[in-house]
């Protein structure tokens, strides 16, 4: 069967036509988007520092730094970083050489002032007993010069004897009284001191409690936890231990920005896709260094305020150490649009 076109149809598209119209149309809207795309991009960049004051900040906690005054090598570590420990968990074991020469010489110590407080006991019993014999021969000496004298007699090399006797006699009770004495208030102050090397040694003993390291509060470990093996020099933490009922944001607060931001004012922390609402309490009077200020493109790293954020009661707040963003509103407006648009892109 033969079947004859018509080509001056008009109600019969023509292909050719219909191929560069379609192609027309997406060449239009591809260029349509890029053009709107960009000029999104700077309105967004240009327009937000006008709407809200973004900056990072760092979700932190009280941190408790669980270290020794003695160095030491760690034996054995039972916990890992992120572990939630209870006040008084053990969370490890160390070994201290230095800590032996510690107690080495406390005992050392010790065992000196008990040989000089026994030298001095045996001193103050000797004295002590022969004080008596000393003064009755004294009383003997001085009756018998009292009898020369009155009754002068016997040669002059007799009197000076007796009174070289007499006056020996004197030296001595004298000398064993001083001893005595002597012996009586060095015995009391080595008692005292001895009393006080034993509770240094006792307290050096219980806080290094056998290498045995316990968690002083409740917590989380913080990844910088040390390692078996490994060494530590006194002061050097064994581990960091977050306080997880006490957890806050430190924003660190740009420097260009059209108000400043107060005490009270309402923030919102962005962790993913999560916006979190919290309250500023505190401006805290320092500045510090913003360590994700990438250097290689805007130079010296610039240094910030810091505003402390806290969470409602019933917020679940990020993880500890976490980099978060914080955008606070300058009107009342534009923070109830943006949660509109929020709630509308489900950004909760």
């Amino acid at each position: 069967m033969n079947i004859t076109l018509n080509r001056l149809d008009p109600n019969l598209p023509d292909p050719v036509e219909s191929r560069r119209r379609a192609a027309g149309r997406m060449v239009r809207f591809a260029y349509a988007t890029i053009v709107f795309s960009v000029l999104g991009f700077f309105v967004i960049y240009f327009g937000a520092p006008l709407v809200f004051l973004g900056g990072p900040g760092t979700v932190n906690s009280p941190r408790h730094v669980v270290s020794l005054p003695f160095i030491v090598q760690v034996t054995r570590m039972d916990v890992a970083p992120g572990a939630a420990v209870k006040a008084g968990d053990e969370i490890g074991e160390v070994r201290s050489p230095e800590q032996d020469n510690i107690v080495a010489t406390y005992k050392r110590a010790l065992a000196e002032l008990s040989g000089r407080i026994a030298e001095l006991r045996v001193k103050g019993r000797v004295a002590q007993e022969s004080l008596e014999a000393g003064r009755a021969y004294l009383r003997l000496t001085e009756e018998a010069v009292a009898h020369v004298e009155k009754t002068a007699v016997g040669t002059m090399t007799y009197r000076l004897d007796l009174f070289r006797e007499r006056a020996l006699a004197r030296k001595m009770v004298v000398s064993n009284e001083a001893e005595v004495a002597e012996a009586i208030t060095q015995l009391s102050e080595l008692d005292e001191s001895r009393g006080q090397l034993r509770d240094s040694l006792g307290q050096v003993e219980r806080s290094f409690a056998q290498g045995r390291v316990s968690a002083p509060i409740a917590g989380i470990i913080a990844t910088n936890a040390a390692r078996v093996g490994q060494s530590l020099i006194a002061g050097t933490p064994f581990a960091e231990i977050l306080d997880s009922s006490d957890v806050f944001v430190d924003w660190h607060v740009p420097n260009a920005r059209l108000f400043d931001p107060k005490v009270g004012n309402d923030v919102f922390v962005l962790f993913g896709n999560r916006r979190i609402k919290g309250k500023i309490t505190e401006v805290l009077p320092v500045s510090d260094i913003y360590a994700g200020t990438r250097q290689a493109l805007v130079g010296d790293r610039h240094a910030t305020q810091i505003a402390r954020i806290r969470f409602g009661p019933d917020a679940s707040p990020p993880a500890l150490n976490s980099t978060v963003d914080v955008h606070m509103y300058y009107s009342e407006a534009a923070r109830r649009l943006a949660g509109r648009l929020v709630s509308l892109l489900g950004l909760h």
